[in-house]
């Protein structure tokens, strides 16, 4: 008998970006993928994680280009059902990988025509994400969604249809006032609909452990911007996670640039890189465990 799925939803979200949200979200799926089904989602205009995956070097260019008439994120706007294509094998044999994965699927995105249908639809809008995934996000473990990095009626479809979140935020200079902003529109969004999350994950990015101010500004997430989040009306009554920050590292760039999903991009090419990988599967962990529990 199999076991049966979680669903979990899980969304990167920022307000702004060059925050690795894309590669976190990318990674975060493909380490899931290892023992779970995972469904990722590019929710974001740019398409930089459709970019990524880059489904015309694996597939037929005539039914991909089928696929993507009948099949990208767009067509929850049009209230029409989306058949997410099936990446394993592309993982498993396109890129040669090393790094055992279960099963792994996508949503695509149609780019900048994603924001206009959004916005051109009436009544309800805000809710079509979290009505389509209720349909589906039963027949998987968990659903990473790749958000767009502003707020709008995308952003809103993507806090009402999540279960967790997980906020990337830079370790630089001045990343503190402009997340302190963008946590008090979650709170407000909150507070609107009546809504709320299992669990808010805060996830420092781009870390340099030789700059100065990059350790100052990692000491401030750890305290007041998590003091800030806890003293908000509704964002504060979410479980608060602090994950172990992501360092300031060109194999993330790099495996972008290949289009590869990091973990097979270091196995096949930059071996020396393996703590990369170690963190990945500990940030991981720390986010599954922590679902787990909150579901004992």
């Amino acid at each position: 008998m199999s076991r049966e799925k979680k669903g979990i939803v899980l969304s990167l979200i920022n307000q702004k970006g060059g925050v690795s949200k894309t590669t976190t979200a990318s990674s975060l799926a493909r380490e899931l993928a290892k023992d779970n089904k995972v469904l990722l989602i590019d929710f974001d205009g740019q398409a930089t994680l459709t970019e990524l995956i880059d489904l015309y070097s694996h597939y037929d260019e005539d039914f991909l280009d089928e696929y993507f008439k009948e099949n990208t994120i767009l067509k929850i706007f049009n209230r029409e059902e989306i058949y997410p294509i099936d990446v394993t094998d592309i993982v498993k044999e396109g890129q040669g990988s090393k790094v055992r994965i279960n099963e792994l699927h996508f949503i695509p995105s149609p780019g900048n025509s994603l924001s206009f249908a959004a916005e051109s639809v009436a009544g309800g809008k805000d809710l079509l994400l979290k009505n389509f995934l209720n349909k589906i996000k039963k027949e998987y473990d968990y659903v990473i969604i790749d958000s767009l990095p502003s707020v709008s009626t995308l952003f809103k479809n993507v806090l009402l249809a999540s279960d967790s979140l997980i906020i990337p935020i830079q370790t630089k200079t001045n990343s503190i006032a402009g997340a302190n902003e963008f946590i008090k529109i979650i709170d407000e969004t909150i507070g609107d609909y009546g809504t709320s999350y299992d669990n808010l994950f805060v996830l420092p990015t781009i870390y340099d452990k030789r700059k100065k101010d990059d350790k100052e500004v990692l000491s401030e997430i750890k305290t007041s911007y998590i003091d800030f989040i806890k003293s908000r009306e509704h964002v504060g009554k979410i479980n608060i996670v602090l994950l172990k920050e992501i360092p300031e590292r060109s194999v993330f760039s790099n495996a972008q640039s290949y289009r590869y999903f990091i973990q097979d991009y270091v196995e096949q090419f930059d071996s020396g890189k393996k703590d990369i990988l170690l963190l990945l599967a500990e940030i991981a962990k720390k986010i599954t465990d922590t679902i787990s529990k909150k579901g004992e």
